[in-house]
């Protein structure tokens, strides 16, 4: 090795256990790789005679202050709310009616909104720390399915029929992120998956499922309210079909990087092109992480991967499951303390289990 190379690592070395290090009001607080941590789990089953409870997305405040969003075949147990001890059902449907709840994102766990359907309309409601109201008046037909906040502070969520929609803390703002697609084969199915701001601009993964001619069209936006781009876009129609980025998600890390996770993998948006980070066998669904040198993936097939810098390693057995076919959908770490989220295949019924590692 040069010298030259020698004082970058060492450099390098040093800014890493410097940032290691809480940032003073207690100097022995040390970061901890997930090996490093003691792993409990908790399990939330399906409320009254609801036969499933599936965990969607988590919004985390502090290890105290978790927001849980779950999918249940009645409307309870959708939203669940952590402080530190117990998990506590949010039951948001006594407040607003029948509804179904998507995401969650907020300023603190006393302004809070949530996305979702009710009927065949979107459905958006605020939470005021003590109880939940409808946003009236939408009339937008469809469904929203994700929602992030930007440095700004303004909320965005997306959804069915490419809706795309703006909360600029004092009013939401609808608008339609369209593609020709459709023009020509009307009957496909369109969405918007994902959405998430990266350098001054609003991103977006959007699906359109083409079942009658066994086709899949991927696209991936950029832009803001009433002005959209394609950036780029992928045909799935044949096990040979170029997969260029991550299809499910997106989530833009504290570092300034755009990632992608989904089909077979794990992608890195750089200068205006994806990467391969990491390719799977099988799709992730979730990442998080503190820096470029801490980053935690979780997908299908009891996929839990960590990320050190330079290479990607395989967790799972810290969590001793027997389900081979076991998802874990989400993932949340300061790297004192991580979250980790998941769900069964096997075994009735089917219930959420969150690993907690500190």
């Amino acid at each position: 090795m040069r010298p030259f190379l020698k004082i970058a690592t060492f450099f390098s070395f040093f800014t890493f256990l410097v940032s290691c290090k809480d940032n003073g009001t207690n100097p022995d607080k040390t970061i901890k790789t997930p090996r490093e941590m003691t792993w409990t789990a908790d399990t939330l089953k399906p409320i009254n005679d609801a036969i499933q409870l599936l965990p969607e997305n988590l919004l985390v405040f502090s290890p105290n202050d978790i927001w849980l969003v779950s999918y249940s075949d009645i409307a309870r147990g959708l939203l669940w709310h952590y402080d530190g001890k117990n998990w506590t059902e949010s039951n948001i449907a006594a407040d607003v009616g029948g509804m179904r709840v998507n995401d969650i994102a907020g300023y603190n766990s006393s302004n809070l909104w949530t996305v979702g359907y009710s009927g065949d309309e979107i459905f958006i409601a605020r939470y005021d720390g003590t109880h939940w109201t409808r946003q009236n008046n939408m009339n937008i037909k469809g469904e929203l399915l994700d929602m992030s906040k930007d440095p700004s502070g303004n909320l965005w969520a997306c959804g069915r029929n490419g809706v795309i929609m703006k909360y600029d803390k004092t009013k939401w703002i609808a608008d339609t992120i369209k593609v020709g697609y459709l023009d020509k084969y009307p009957d496909a199915g369109y969405l918007l998956k994902s959405v998430e701001y990266h350098k001054d601009r609003i991103y977006a993964l959007g699906s359109v499922f083409d079942f009658d001619r066994r086709r899949e069209v991927y696209y991936f936006f950029s832009g803001d309210i009433n002005n959209w781009t394609i950036v780029d876009s992928m045909i799935i129609d044949s096990p040979s079909s170029t997969i260029k980025w991550g299809n499910r998600h997106l989530y833009a890390s504290v570092m300034g990087k755009l990632y992608s996770v989904g089909l077979a993998g794990l992608w890195v948006y750089k200068n205006n092109n994806w990467e391969i980070h990491y390719n799977s066998g099988a799709s992730l669904n979730g990442i998080y992480g503190i820096n470029e040198n801490y980053l935690i993936a979780v997908g299908d097939f009891q996929q839990v991967l960590f990320y050190d810098g330079n290479n990607w390693s395989d967790i799972r057995d810290l969590f001793h499951l027997i389900d081979p076919y076991f998802v874990f959908e989400n993932v949340w770490t300061d790297g004192y303390e991580t979250f980790i989220m998941g769900r069964n295949f096997q075994g009735y019924p089917t219930k959420t289990i969150i690993w907690h590692g500190k």
